[in-house]
């Protein structure tokens, strides 16, 4: 099963989860027409069109991973905000020009420092050909390295992440054996770490890096935890990783969000430094669908859909048109639609204080357009028109 098919078993059970059960064989014609146009991706989500309709909630994933358009009852939406988020959170805001001097568009990746972001180019379909340090306060761009390609590649770069003063990646083969790289964040000519094999039918093979304590740390699409040092080395797994995956390291759990056992995602999770474990707590009837390190994400046998912590304090209830299927970013931050009677825009959303912004995102009334966030839950990011907005949501207090 590749990494889209992946994707689409478990969207079908998220959105599953908080709407009514499809009549008849909808559910089995709609997996019929996806088998049909099932092709085989050469990174997660490159190349991916899906559509699921389920008691009036409809997702779409774009090309590119970039985009999900959403689609809920009007009295599943959220509350309209007031005020731009630039607004709400000047000191988190930042708004860029799109494209470099050279013309290219650029992919924001995750934060270098608090006033540096990683950056790929060329964004879009195209494969990134290097990697680049931005400066958030004189909008300078400087080329960190060339990202490496060769001819059995299977895609290009994925999985930037930064720490202890490099940047980290992989990229996989056609033969299957994914190659990490690093890179000093000062510049320099990449380097090839380790290599590490994909089992045939694992997806895209790896499925989250982090950079700790001097090594690169990884986990696998079918589960796994590994190290290798940063000077290169051996690959070793990570004392009670085997079947894990990262969440937030030193944070592994179980299951992941792809390829192995169902249920709620990282429901187990293990700090490997202190050996601490934490489970959840549910209550008849209720679904819980996500974890994060501290907040869950649920909903009732009414479809409510609400976060709450593991051990059960803190709930809140929030629209069951909520966007994904992870609990909010920072313990604090979650993007919904919101409309009266039809889609309008996109908000940012704060359980913490109740404050709320909107993007300046459009919908068409029927579809509309959601942010990714980078690995980390830090950074925010989407473009309108010639401007490329970035929200530090570290850095809202």
């Amino acid at each position: 099963m590749t990494e889209v098919e992946e994707t689409l078993r478990r969207t079908f059970g998220q959105v599953a989860d908080q709407a009514p059960r499809l009549p008849g064989q909808l559910p089995e014609r709609l997996e019929r027409i996806h088998r049909r146009r099932r092709q085989r991706i050469r990174t997660a989500l490159a190349a991916a069109v899906v559509a699921l309709v389920a008691g009036g909630a409809f997702v779409v994933v774009e090309p590119g991973g970039d985009t999900m358009t959403a689609m809920t009852a009007p009295e599943a939406r959220s509350a309209t905000p007031a005020e731009h988020v630039e607004k709400v959170w000047p000191e988190a805001v930042r708004k860029v020009p799109a494209k470099g001097p050279d013309g290219a568009s650029w992919r924001p990746e995750t934060f270098v420092d608090d006033r540096t972001l990683l950056v790929t180019a060329p964004a879009g379909f195209d494969q990134p050909t290097a990697v680049y340090a931005y400066g958030l306060d004189d909008g300078s761009r400087r080329k960190i390295a060339d990202l490496p390609s060769s001819a059995d590649a299977a895609g290009g770069a994925n999985g930037f992440a930064v720490g202890d003063g490099h940047v980290v990646w992989w990229t996989a083969t056609k033969d299957r054996i994914a190659h990490l790289w690093a890179v000093p964040v000062s510049g320099g000519t990449a380097k090839r770490v380790a290599d590490q094999g994909i089992k045939e039918g694992d997806g895209s093979g790896i499925d989250a890096v982090a950079v700790a304590d001097g090594k690169i740390v990884f986990s696998l699409y079918v589960g796994g935890v590994f190290t290798v040092p940063l000077e290169g080395g051996a690959v070793e797994p990570v004392e009670g990783g085997a079947g894990m995956h990262l969440l937030a390291w030193p944070w592994i759990g179980t299951p992941g969000r792809g390829g192995e056992p169902h249920g709620t995602v990282f429901a187990r999770i293990l700090n490997v430094r202190t050996g601490e474990t934490r489970s959840f707590v549910t209550h008849p009837g209720e679904t819980i669908r996500s974890c994060g390190v501290t907040i869950c994400l649920g909903s009732t046998s009414n479809f409510q859909t609400f976060f709450r912590h593991r051990d059960g304090s803190s709930q809140k209830t929030v629209p069951s048109g909520v966007s994904g299927a992870v609990p909010p970013t920072q313990d604090r931050f979650y993007i919904s639609a919101y409309g009266d009677k039809k889609l309008e825009g996109v908000g940012l959303y704060d359980l913490k204080t109740g404050k709320s912004g909107y993007l300046g995102i459009k919908g068409d009334g029927s579809s509309i357009g959601l942010p990714p966030e980078d690995s980390t839950g830090r950074l925010l990011s989407y473009t309108l028109g010639d401007d490329l907005y970035l929200i530090d949501l570290a850095g809202i207090r």
